[in-house]
């Protein structure tokens, strides 16, 4: 993952560990990654495939790390404009996975579907920095 990704992980992450694909709801250090379907949301329309490099979900601020997709097989990103929690949409179209990679938390699998990718909000409804 991390060669295709291009992006090195920390050394307490164990580069050989077999990275699971769930189509469920998954959560990568402050960001959560939920099944369309399980909230009834409905994602942007504009969407284009997500190229080799990856796209950035949540850059990193404040000297954290980015939440990098990366996609094998055909993977669409959606995003949503303004500064709310809701980042955007990714779509794991039939015979690709996708995954999200954070240096910290190493990498995450996601099977065919879409997903909202939502940052997480404190109390005071101020969305969370890396």
């Amino acid at each position: 993952m991390t060669a295709l990704a291009g992006v090195d992980v920390l050394d307490h992450l164990d580069l050989q560990a077999a990275i699971p694909v769930s189509d469920g709801f998954q959560r990568q250090g402050d960001i959560g990654l939920i099944p369309v379907g399980l909230i009834g949301y409905e994602p942007p329309k504009a969407a284009g495939l997500v190229p080799a490099a990856g796209i950035p979900l949540v850059s990193s601020e404040d000297g954290g790390n980015t939440h990098l997709l990366v996609a094998d097989g055909p993977v669409t990103w959606a995003p949503n404009s303004g500064d709310g929690p809701d980042v955007g949409c990714f779509t794991v179209h039939d015979g690709a996975t996708a995954y999200v990679l954070h240096p910290e938390h190493g990498a995450m699998g996601h099977a065919p579907g879409t997903y909202l990718v939502r940052r997480q909000v404190e109390l005071d409804d101020r969305v969370v920095l890396d």
